[in-house]
């Protein structure tokens, strides 16, 4: 079971440190390095409640800080989410802090004035073991019957998915809501109860004056209305499944590009082989060798899609033979 070097970049990591200099340092030997997701404080007060929203996988901690020191802050870490605590790499430049700190509970100490390289190391190996730490935990109630590369495709599947919709603005997360509570049977129940409150108000036997009597204009109004919104909504939503679409269109081709090519080098290294120990092909075969050992160039099968339905189009009564 292996990290990807993606997922260690993507981690969350969180600097607190009470001077601007010493974060905006960190911040930037962390970005140059190429860690997408840094965040930072300057009050150790805020620790708990942005760890609480943001579940960071790392926490860069400055031991000496005013108001709260960060032993406090691994303390309070500790007493608020003990299951599920941040790795914490401890930074002070006081050697005699060292021990007290990792017995606080940071995994590891870096003294200051640090060494970039040192810095960068001890993040990628804590951010490592924190993600397998994730990963053992997650394939806890895996299905046995299934590898565990099913199971992490299935997890990147959903990470996709809801990271694409995380990044959907405020209009299109109203749009799909309202397209999916107009697709559901709630939806139904709500229209049908509308309906018959507003029949029966209408009839004059509850002793309230019809508002809207037979044949109903102002009701035939107000669904056209809806219908003509919901439309609107229903379009949106298919707008947005259709990109999210074209984008697993175009991962799909990469991926069977990507493995045409790999099948196509391993037939030619068998191929080598075959040469070399003197084996000698079947002769009943039907596809020769230099099939499957040529390499398939896209634009060429596109070219020879689309001369063939031109043909089809040019001879109709050839009843969809293309070939």
């Amino acid at each position: 079971m292996a990290v990807a070097e993606l997922d260690t970049l993507n981690a969350r990591i969180l600097i607190v440190d009470d001077q601007e200099l010493n974060v905006r340092l960190l911040e930037r030997i962390l970005s140059t390095a190429g860690y997408t997701a840094v965040e930072t404080t300057m009050d150790p007060l805020e620790v708990c409640a942005l760890q609480r929203k943001n579940r960071y996988d790392l926490i860069l901690m400055d031991i000496q800080m005013p108001g709260m020191d960060g032993f406090q802050v691994m303390e309070r870490l500790k007493e608020s989410d003990a299951d599920d605590c941040p790795l914490i790499l401890a930074l002070t430049s006081e050697p005699e802090y060292k021990l007290r700190a990792l017995q606080s509970g940071a995994k590891d100490f870096i003294h200051r004035p640090f060494e970039r390289l040192e810095l960068l190391t001890s993040v990628h190996n804590l951010l490592e073991m924190r993600l397998l730490q994730k990963e053992i935990a997650d394939h806890k109630e895996d299905n046995p019957a299934l590898s565990n590369v099913i199971q992490r495709n299935i997890r990147k599947i959903i990470h996709i998915r809801q990271k694409a919709v995380e990044e959907q603005s405020v209009q299109d997360r109203i749009a799909n809501a309202m397209t999916t509570f107009s697709g559901s049977m709630a939806f139904f129940y709500v229209h049908i109860v509308w309906f018959l409150v507003w029949f029966i108000l209408n009839t004059g036997h509850l002793g309230v004056a019809p508002f809207d009597p037979y044949p109903y204009g102002f009701l035939t109004m107000v669904v056209s209305l809806e219908a003509i919104f919901l439309a609107t909504f229903v379009l949106i939503s298919q707008n947005l499944l259709a990109k999210e679409a074209s984008r697993l269109s175009d991962l799909n081709l990469q991926t069977g590009l990507l493995t045409e090519h790999e099948l196509t080098r391993v037939l030619q290294m068998l191929r080598a082989v075959q040469d070399k120990i003197g084996i000698t092909n079947d002769e009943d075969s039907k596809l020769a060798d230099a099939d499957l050992e040529m390499e398939t160039k896209l634009e060429d099968v596109l070219s020879e899609i689309e001369r063939l339905h031109r043909r089809e189009d040019r001879n109709p009564h050839r009843g969809g033979r293309l070939l």
